[in-house]
């Protein structure tokens, strides 16, 4: 088996030719960044291949590598793009080759630089609107509808898993309220006093309703457009309710002017699950489901929060979270949750 690149001078021609084919001529590393993974840009020379790789390896921070290995979501992402992207039916970037080591603590990842395909991204704000929300809800319908309680979870796939349960949320939840409550609206110690108190609930509800396959991490900055919307980051695929994907996007993603709409748009989602042969639960079940995951993104951006800028900056965390609180006020999560918990 040839030996995975640990850091990004590893990337070299030689290496590429192993993996590729001998017809690399040449070629040029770009550029390089760590953050949650590590990240690289090559120049490419050589017949059938395109001018620039979009390369994705471990992260340089040790703790950070720790992160990403103990969750195996270097490992996992490369199972989607080796088992899963060439059937999914939703556009992901093309993986020219990928590979990981049994722990997942070394993978690579050489996929598709998505510029130079002329993708574009950020568009839940450059293009937003309600045929942009309307087609994402037709994709996370096609993706779901594929793998709608599938067998194969037990199968080919059984490394699809459901999510990942962080008991650091429990700490990282309470920290931010001590630190920021006194400067939110009400809801924010509210729904987090509710998590605090029942955190065994909130994961119970979380894995209600029929599983499927799910993006899991659908926010604007692991999204594409390429004629239509595609996703990229696969590192927390899991095995989960579709709504996993569809809450998370709708309370992140819609504005003031069409939040009232949201039990509306589920239906839409509901109704193009059904004409690709799915029996979903009924509305009411599905938006009972989506009011429970808008939580879930707000746990996530307030476990983020407590980071202060060690993972996002606080001023785009302190953003959404704005948004954030008026989908939980709109929707009714808080009320929603509470009476799941107490029945």
């Amino acid at each position: 088996m040839t030996a995975i690149p640990g850091t990004v001078d590893e990337l070299t021609t030689h290496w590429l030719r192993e993996v590729l084919g001998e017809h690399v001529q040449g070629s040029r590393l770009l550029d390089a960044n760590s953050g949650t993974t590590g990240r690289a840009v090559l120049e490419v020379h050589g017949e059938d291949l395109p001018p620039r790789l979009f390369v994705k390896l471990p992260p340089t921070d040790e703790m950070q590598r720790l992160f990403v290995t103990t969750n195996g979501m270097g490992r996992k992402e490369v199972l989607f793009y080796s088992q899963l992207s060439g059937e999914v039916p939703v556009r992901v970037p093309h993986c020219y080759y990928s590979a990981t080591d049994e722990a997942g603590e070394q993978y690579i990842m050489l996929l598709e630089h998505l510029e130079d395909s002329g993708c574009t991204f950020q568009n839940a704000s450059s293009r937003y609107s309600l045929d942009y929300v309307r087609a994402m809800l037709n994709e996370f319908a096609r993706l779901h509808a594929a793998y709608w309680e599938t067998p194969r979870f037990a199968t080919d796939l059984d490394w699809v898993t459901p999510p990942a349960r962080h008991d650091i949320a429990v700490d990282l939840v309470g920290k931010s309220l001590a630190e920021h409550a006194h400067s939110m609206p009400p809801v924010f110690r509210q729904m987090g006093e509710l998590f605090l108190a029942n955190t065994d609930d909130f994961y119970r509800l979380w894995g209600e309703g029929a599983h499927t396959l799910v993006h899991g991490d659908a926010h604007d900055a692991n999204l594409f457009y390429d004629g239509r919307p595609g996703f990229l980051d696969w590192a927390i695929v899991s095995k989960a309710p579709g709504m996993r994907d569809v809450g998370y996007f709708l309370a992140g993603t819609l504005n003031d002017e069409h939040r009232s709409l949201a039990r509306e748009l589920v239906g839409e989602y509901r109704e193009a699950l059904v004409g690709l042969g799915v029996s979903p639960p009924a509305l009411e079940d599905l938006w009972q489901q989506c009011q429970w995951h808008a939580a879930y993104v707000w746990v996530g951006a307030t476990v983020t929060l407590a980071m202060g800028d060690a993972w996002q900056p606080v001023s785009y965390v302190m953003s959404s979270l704005e948004r954030l609180h008026a989908a939980l006020e709109e929707f009714g999560s808080l009320g929603a949750i509470q009476r799941s918990v107490q029945a």
